[in-house]
């Protein structure tokens, strides 16, 4: 007679199981019908819905038939042959038995059902993953400077995976692998202080960037002005008006020049960077149209035949000069000029340039640090320094501390490091090096040709003009460029003689001025500028 044993599935690791898959997915179920209601779910929350809770109930779901399996097998080792041969090692399936054709259909029904909801949650997962809330609130702390810029960026509609994954499985997956690394670095809090960029292996910006931004499109000219504020008393507004040369296009529109005549339409550029941040560039190859292949290489730090051929060279793209075209941080003259100009601080407060500047690139630990900070220097300075202006605006004085307490937070993260000069731009040449990497003065070719320096290759000679005539200037009545400018002899001059400053031909002050850019040009072309 053989023993009696109680059914296999009646054994710890089953009943866990069950319970662990019944728990995940009723908690599935609730968390999706709230979120069919409209409820907004925190990251968090997205997080335990779309990856935990799955996870949890698959795992259930694998130990119900290995608890079973486990039970029977050690049942089996006990050596009785008796129980081993009533108790097969996987279990027997008898559709004429009819407690077995009904367990069959709870089997089958339930399994319908279960894999209906993975299925709708494996793809609301890959959805939540891709999301800009995934990718900017998840990881609070360390996202938290990349996040705040974008949400105030021309890129704020445009969702993450667009420019850093683009469209494909393959990137997908490295995305993805790239991303467990990044997990387990935030778990154990050893990613780096701040993020390093660039970004290592980004996919090129022709894959992603142009998949919106055509370039042969990119041609003619486009107008700027800038509002820019002294440092002065009465806070003496400037505006500054700019040609810029936008320049791209293709054979069929037949404009090549400009800007955008780095493009890799018409011309194929690599270059050498002998730093991470890809700011000091001291060989260039440019290959035209033709074939012809051109090497300039840096007089001031050259390389060696053995450096070039070990180094790595990377083909020019959108990103090496539209480095920052979403996390863009502002330099604190720049964002107070901006807030002046919209009219969030008060121009009419003496010296407010001034102050607000000083107030806001003094250092401080903390966030919270700073805001006290940035409060008691202007308070303290207009009640002490202008008494009567500090009784008679008292609300502008405090609109003003909160417009640069804002301007605080979207540029500056104490807890990531992230500071003014934290993240260079290399758009233009006036907080960073930007074309002065290339174009300074100092690329030599081996037949003697120079890569170019003057403004106009790239822009009109600047124009400031104060508020009362702005309404005169416009791209026609900017004043014309010197015929010198566009004669062939002046432009072969400029591409054989090595120059870093228009000094030779304008007097000095004629670059070095408030307007461009109020330093020493010779330094900003020869290596990193203090911001301002």
């Amino acid at each position: 007679m053989s023993e009696r044993y109680a059914p296999a599935a009646r054994n710890l690791i089953t009943i866990v199981g069950a319970a662990l898959a019944l728990f995940s997915f009723i908690l599935i179920v609730f968390l999706l019908l709230i979120q069919f209601l409209g409820v907004r779910i925190t990251p968090y929350i997205g997080i335990l819905t779309f990856l935990a809770l799955p996870i949890l109930l698959v795992i259930g779901l694998l130990l119900i038939p290995l608890g079973i399996f486990w039970t029977r097998m050690q049942r089996r080792r006990r050596g009785i042959v008796s129980v081993a041969e009533a108790l097969p090692l996987f279990p027997v399936l008898d559709l004429n038995v009819p407690r077995q054709q009904q367990t069959f259909a709870l089997f089958a029904v339930a399994t319908v059902f279960i894999l209906a909801l993975l299925g709708t949650v494996s793809y609301q997962s890959t959805e939540f993953m891709d999301s800009v809330t995934f990718c900017g609130q998840t990881c609070h702390t360390v996202m938290k400077p990349e996040y705040t810029a974008y949400l105030r960026s021309p890129h704020a509609r445009v969702p993450c995976t667009s420019c850093h994954i683009g469209p494909g499985a393959s990137w997908f997956v490295k995305s993805k692998l790239s991303g467990t690394y990044q997990i387990i670095a935030t778990l154990f809090n050893t990613y780096p202080h701040p993020i390093p960029v660039p970004i290592k292996d980004l996919r090129p910006a022709r894959e992603t960037c142009e998949k919106c931004h055509w370039p042969e499109k990119f041609y003619s000219d486009k107008m700027m002005v800038f509002n820019r504020y002294a440092s002065d008393e009465k806070n003496t507004e400037q505006k500054i008006f700019l040609l810029v040369k936008t320049g791209g296009g293709n054979e069929r529109t037949g404009v090549s020049m400009g800007i955008h005549w780095h493009m890799n339409i018409r011309n194929e550029i690599r270059y050498i960077a002998t730093d991470p941040e890809r700011q000091n560039i001291p060989w260039v190859q440019v290959k035209s149209p033709n074939g012809e292949i051109t090497e300039y290489m840096s007089t001031a730090s050259p390389l060696t035949p053995q450096q070039i051929q070990a180094a790595e060279k990377r083909d020019m793209d959108c990103m090496d000069c539209h480095n920052r075209p979403t996390h863009i941080f502002y330099p604190p003259g720049r964002a107070v000029d901006d807030a002046l100009g919209a009219k969030r601080i008060d121009v009419s407060l003496p010296y407010i340039k001034k102050k607000a500047v000083e107030a806001l690139t003094t250092p401080y630990s903390t966030t919270e640090q700073a805001m006290e900070g940035i409060a008691r220097a202007i308070d303290s300075y207009y009640k002490t320094s202008y008494p009567d202006i500090y009784a008679a605006k008292g609300k502008a004085i405090q609109t003003a501390i909160t417009s640069l307490q804002q301007i605080y937070r979207e540029n500056v993260f104490p807890s990531m490091k992230v500071t003014w000069d934290t993240y260079w731009d290399n758009i233009g040449h006036v907080d960073s090096p930007g074309c002065f990497r290339c174009h300074d003065g100092k690329h030599r070719s081996a037949d003697g040709r120079i890569i170019r320096l003057e403004c106009n290759i790239c822009h009109s000679i600047p124009m400031a003009a104060s508020s009362s005539s702005t309404a005169l200037l416009t791209p026609q009545t900017l004043p014309p460029e010197p015929p010198s400018h566009k004669s062939p002899e002046w432009i072969l001059k400029h591409g054989k003689e090595e120059r870093t400053t228009c000094g030779a031909c304008h007097a000095p002050s004629f670059c070095a001025n408030t307007i461009c850019h109020g330093r020493n040009w010779l330094e900003e072309a020869s290596g990193h500028p203090q911001k301002q």
